[in-house]
């Protein structure tokens, strides 16, 4: 799932955690270090979900391995 998530994510752009996998495995990318989370959207209340962008660390991660 982790290869997925990050597959999905280009340079320089933030995503909505819904469109990008689970909680779970966005709580532990964040952990690794590959992405940092945004607390932010133009929603509010419930429906309002984090954005994730990625770290140099992921951004070195997705150029070594998803060439």
């Amino acid at each position: 799932m982790t290869k997925e998530i990050l597959e999905k994510m280009k340079k320089g752009v933030y995503y909505p955690g819904n469109h990008l996998g689970k909680k779970g495995k966005l709580s532990d990318l964040v952990e690794k270090g590959y992405v940092h989370r945004m607390d932010g959207s133009f929603l509010c209340g419930p429906d309002s979900e984090p954005n994730y962008c990625l770290t140099d660390k992921g951004l070195n991660y997705k150029d070594q391995n998803f060439k």
